[in-house]
């Protein structure tokens, strides 16, 4: 098992590493086209945090989920990116999500050869599920940008792979935490506007901790 542990530390190197240059290529978003915000945060102090995060994040998806992780490397690689640069410039960069959507409908297939069709029935599932829902969200309610739109697949294709509690989990806890980092954040008076990536895209893994803890609950 240790030996597995090390693949997470080599994919988190790799993502660490590649940030600098992916954050000077990203184009500046459409609403701030004479900006440069990503490339601002093409950092050593940036890299290196989104080097801790990743490793956090795909060692738990090996650890909780074995068979499954490979479903988690779109989260776990730009899905992490990308609420990095969200945090701190509250973009979600376009390209950032569309690598995840590669990576998780990659690693889904993968899991599918190995265990068979159900991760693969779930994940489409639990994709199609979640974009539903975010997008009403965005289209009824408020906080929502369309970026948290474009990453839903991702959330819903990972957090189902595992099990639909761990799915339910995941939309629950990261709207919970959404909802608190939106109140903390009109209480330090930065406006209503918030980065919400952040908060979705720590839910699934949320979830996924909750679901080692408690196995009888992960379905």
């Amino acid at each position: 098992m240790t030996w597995v542990l090390v693949l997470p530390a080599l994919f988190a190197a790799a993502i660490g590493l590649a940030s600098p240059a992916i954050l000077r290529a990203l184009p500046p978003p459409v609403d701030e086209p004479d900006g440069d915000p990503y490339r601002r945060l093409a950092t050593p102090g940036v890299a290196a945090a989104v080097f801790a995060l990743v490793a956090a994040a795909a060692t738990l998806a090996v650890v909780a989920a074995p068979q499954l992780a490979p479903a988690w490397l779109g989260l776990a690689g730009p899905g992490v990116l990308a609420a990095v640069v969200d945090a701190r410039t509250g973009y979600l960069p376009r390209r950032l999500t569309q690598a995840a959507w590669v990576l998780t409908a990659l690693g889904v297939f993968a899991c599918t050869a190995m265990v068979g069709p159900g991760p693969l029935l779930r994940a489409v599932v639990g994709a199609a599920s979640a974009s539903a829902l975010f997008w009403l969200f965005w289209r009824f309610g408020e906080g929502f940008g369309y970026g948290d739109v474009r990453l839903a697949p991702v959330i819903g294709a990972s957090a189902a792979s595992v099990s639909w509690p761990v799915l339910a989990g995941a939309l629950l806890l990261g709207g919970l935490l959404g909802v608190a980092w939106g109140i903390t954040w009109q209480a330090l008076g930065r406006g209503r506007a918030f980065p919400y990536g952040p908060a979705l895209v720590a839910g699934p893994f949320l979830a996924l901790g909750a679901s080692l803890l408690l196995p009888e609950a992960s379905g």
